[in-house]
């Protein structure tokens, strides 16, 4: 086998598979494999919804940078837009500081978020709620929220644009 070469063995009931080569053509075969021994997976890995860290990384550059004190917002607020966005950035950039292994947790407390973003509490309260109803954010503890995989992928459609305008 080639030095850059992957070998993957598949094992599924009574078959076991293997598939050796470059990364691309065994992940290419393991595909092919999976659609014709599973075709539900085929139509299901359609719907899953997922993050690119590293075109996350890319689509947030000039916005997010990372600094040895941690991830900061590099543009001004008035940018980013009203309240919900600016929360969101907030959970985005935690959630990235934790993907690159530079915060401890990918989540902000209640305090963190009035700290970090300046607003009133009752506002705060009620765009968190709104955020936790659009299923952008989650609540995973008493006052503490992190922004889920929709709220990544709809702040990147929705939001991304209109800052780097």
């Amino acid at each position: 086998m080639e030095e850059s070469g992957l070998e993957l063995s598949v094992k599924y009931k009574d078959m076991e598979v293997k598939f050796s080569g470059t990364p691309e053509d065994v992940i290419r075969s393991f595909f092919r494999f999976m659609s014709k021994i599973l075709p539900a997976y085929d139509l299901a890995s359609n719907l899953v919804l997922t993050v690119d860290l590293e075109n996350l990384l890319r689509s947030v550059a000039g916005i997010i940078a990372l600094t040895p004190e941690g991830p900061v917002i590099t543009v001004p607020r008035e940018k980013i837009g009203g309240e919900k966005n600016v929360i969101l950035l907030h959970l985005l950039k935690a959630y990235i500081g934790y993907q690159t292994g530079r915060l401890e947790k990918d989540s902000l407390s209640t305090a963190e978020i009035l700290s970090l973003t300046g607003g009133k509490a009752g506002t705060v309260a009620a765009r968190l709620s709104e955020l936790t109803s659009l299923g952008w954010v989650e609540r995973i503890g008493r006052g503490e929220y992190r922004i889920t995989t929709l709220g990544i992928v709809s702040f990147m459609e929705e939001t991304l644009p209109k800052i780097k305008l």
